[in-house]
């Protein structure tokens, strides 16, 4: 970086490079992306990433909904009917049901059902 700094030339680097490694060197983008990320952060050392997006509150509430009106629903129809992946859809639902409301299943006269009821 020091070499860049000083001269500004990508050529005088590369060549640099070359004579210290014995190796192809780095392309004049990459050259010039560390010089910006030193300059900037003082490092060259990969930052952390973002991870994984989280979903949005309003996407997680259309799910429970969804589900909490029609039980037996499949994964596939809801995601049909809110836009959204099936995985998705199914990701939210199980965590739905774990963390928004009770299941349990109860005999009736129909056979045995689900019943669903909001966690206190």
């Amino acid at each position: 970086m020091f070499e860049y700094h000083t001269s500004k030339s990508v050529v005088t680097v590369q060549r640099a490079f070359l004579a210290k490694y014995a190796k192809d060197p780095p392309t004049d983008k990459t050259i010039r992306a560390w010089y910006k990320q030193f300059t900037e952060t003082g490092c060259l050392c990969k930052q952390n990433s973002s991870g994984r997006p989280l979903t949005a509150e309003d996407d997680v509430e259309r799910v429970r909904t969804s589900f909490l009106h029609s039980p037996k629903k499949s994964t596939v129809t809801a995601a049909k009917e809110l836009s959204m992946s099936k995985t998705t859809v199914w990701c939210l639902n199980h965590t739905a049901s774990k963390w928004y409301f009770n299941c349990r299943m109860e005999i009736t006269g129909a056979g045995l059902i689900s019943v669903y009821s909001y966690k206190s």
